[in-house]
């Protein structure tokens, strides 16, 4: 399959090298057009839809011009899906020995024998009776491939065409006459039988009383349990005549004709008849009752009381219009004024058209001179536009029912999206700029920066340092700002001995919000924290250390990433080991931990003294600083 000759004509040089461009074919000569597997299965599945009209719809939305390639193209291509079935792709897209379609040999028909839901016949290997009665019995529910797979039959090795031949008969197509045989003891068993007009060996005949009675049953059951009823073992008909009986009762127009004859099967089948109709009805008012009533809508709760009112008249007084009542669960008095209500059920749908009549006069006010508005300039604009007025809130509920959008200063799903992801994931300041009143590894700060190096070249740098002593213990650097870069800076501190309870502080960038990254610092014990929105000083010794770190590596001149890598990582040990700091007894971080670390309990406590004083000292700072901007405000 997917090799097409042409019957009258040939392609032309250029139509030859114009295919071969194309990607979705596969090999091409002068009497011949082969596609890819790919695009086989494109146009098998258009076809399985659509018929011949999905082949020619697939070639043109793909450009393909039909007249160019011929009816006869097309044409093969249905022939050869209907007969060979869906393309596979065994031995890939090469043209040599390459089979579109999976061949049935001697050892699958043994195989199939095998199975005992097979057999021989005159025209090769079909299904059993019995197989075909159980496959059948659950179609369509279940397809027949299931079927055939859930009996440990594998459907390649069955074959398309036995498929494609029982679905075709399962689903009412006409199929070759085949000679239908019925044994004596089925001959004898239903020659009796109240509904059966005739039976011999070859032809069974139902009478004229039995679809006139069936033709109400068969919308609510299959012809299955219908032949049930009528006390008809469906395994002693072919599935064949199943589904005949079944089109035949769906298309019947009712007669005149009842059964007549007295005996005691026929009552026996009438009772049972109207037991099962009882049945189905007590079953279709409880559904109404229970599962439809209380979700109806007040146009359909109408439907349903005019329903009751044109309720064929009962002769036995039985199904009266109370007993319907009773049945599916409306009162009296909800019933009558229903019925008497014109109006009952048709708010929603008057407000509808008064709402489409009021966003024509909302569109008028929005075309106005061409110019864009927003609700606000629309509230105002609208009386002297088109002499209507509607509130702020009806103007935003129209235009979100009928899908317009003024276009000004939209909120976008991006900043919603970000806005959510803070409030979720947001952590509280724990640490309030009380950066230095803890012990060494007690602190940690983190931040992201870019760096710009070489020739306009761009990178991301990661660091992590300790507030306390200003030791630097990880400087990532990545080409990309994404959530990899920020795990790295705190993968690094799985190998240092945290204090108990230690807070990781951070502002509330997007990276520091993502669940994974907060998962990772829970894990290592740690406490997030984060500054203000868009308050750098709650942040400021690591905001200090990006800017000595730009002041003095001259990373400017690194042509590659690498060598930037390189130059960051030997600034990161000069750092920490050589770079003394004049605010902590002029020492090198590493120094400094040492120093802070020796010093005895009342040592430490005096240092936390003085560094509680110089706190609070730049808090009355601030303080003052505000109090002196508020004073000059607008000068």
């Amino acid at each position: 399959m997917g090799k097409k000759k042409a019957s009258a004509r040939q392609f032309t040089e250029e139509q030859i090298n114009r295919f071969k461009a194309d990607p979705n074919v596969r090999d091409i000569d002068k009497r011949s057009l082969r596609f890819k597997y790919a695009f086989r299965v494109k146009m098998y599945e258009a076809w399985e839809k659509e018929g011949r009209q999905g082949v020619k719809r697939v070639l043109s939305e793909n450009g393909y011009d039909l007249k160019e390639l011929g009816k006869d193209f097309i044409s093969g291509l249905c022939k050869s899906f209907k007969r060979h079935g869906r393309p596979s792709n065994a031995k890939g897209d090469n043209p040599v020995g390459c089979r579109s379609y999976y061949r049935a040999d001697k050892a699958d028909d043994e195989y199939l024998l095998g199975t005992g839901k097979f057999r021989k016949c005159r025209n090769g290997i079909v299904f059993t009776e019995k197989f075909q009665n159980d496959l059948f019995s659950a179609y369509p529910e279940q397809s027949i491939e299931d079927g055939l797979r859930k009996a440990g039959i594998d459907p390649v090795r069955v074959g398309y065409q036995r498929i494609y031949t029982l679905k075709r008969l399962f689903d009412g197509a006409r199929t070759e006459p085949r000679k239908i045989c019925y044994s004596s003891e089925i001959v004898e068993s239903y020659s009796e039988h109240p509904y059966i007009e005739s039976i011999t060996a070859i032809q069974l005949r139902f009478s004229k009383a039995f679809f006139n009675e069936a033709l109400f049953l068969i919308e609510i059951m299959d012809i299955d349990e219908i032949l049930k009823l009528y006390e008809i073992e469906p395994a002693d008909l072919p599935v064949s005549v199943r589904v005949n009986l079944s089109y035949k009762l769906r298309s019947w127009k009712r007669t005149d004709d009842r059964c007549t004859e007295v005996s005691e099967q026929r009552v026996r089948i009438q009772y049972g008849r109207y037991q099962k109709l009882f049945q189905l009805r007590e079953e279709r008012f409880r559904r109404i009752r229970e599962e439809e009533l209380p979700h109806m809508s007040l146009p359909e709760k109408k439907q349903l009381c005019q329903w009751i009112q044109g309720y064929p008249a009962d002769p036995m007084r039985v199904v009266s219009t109370e007993y319907l009542l009773k049945k599916i669960g409306i009162s009296h008095s909800s019933y009558y004024s229903i019925l008497r209500d014109d109006h009952y059920g048709m708010t929603a749908a008057e407000k509808d058209e008064q709402d489409e009549r009021d966003i024509k006069v909302i569109r008028r006010v929005m075309e106005y001179r061409g110019f864009r508005k927003g609700t606000r300039q629309i509230y105002m604009m609208m009386p002297d536009v088109t002499g209507d007025h509607f509130s702020r809130n009806k103007i935003r509920r129209l235009m979100k029912k009928f899908g317009v959008h003024s276009g000004l200063r939209e909120r976008k799903q991006s900043r919603i999206d970000a806005r959510k992801l803070l409030e979720e994931h947001k952590k509280d300041n724990l640490l309030k700029r009380r950066f230095r009143l803890a012990r060494p590894n007690e602190h940690i700060l983190t931040d992201v920066t870019y760096i710009h190096y070489g020739d306009n070249k761009l990178a991301y740098g990661s660091a992590s340092i300790d507030a306390v002593t200003g030791r630097l213990y990880n400087f990532s650097v990545s080409e990309s700002n994404d959530l990899q870069l920020v795990i790295s800076t705190v993968d690094a501190l799985d190998g240092i001995e945290m204090k108990p309870g230690a807070i990781f502080h951070s502002d509330q960038g997007i990276l520091y919000l993502n669940e994974t990254f907060q998962k990772r610092i829970e894990k290592l014990g740690l406490r997030q924290s984060m500054s203000k929105r868009g308050n750098c000083w709650d942040n400021a010794p690591q905001e200090s250390f990006f800017g000595h770190f730009k002041d003095e590596c001259s990373y400017q001149g690194c042509a590659t990433f690498e060598d930037l890598a390189e130059h960051i990582s030997e600034y990161a040990v000069y750092y920490n080991n050589e770079r003394r700091q004049w605010n902590r007894n002029r020492m090198t971080p590493v120094q400094y931990e040492k120093y802070l670390n020796e010093l005895s309990e009342e040592e430490f406590n005096e240092y936390l003294r003085a560094e509680e004083a110089r706190y609070q000292a730049m808090k009355d700072r601030a303080a003052d600083e505000a109090r002196q901007r508020g004073k000059t405000l607008g000068v």
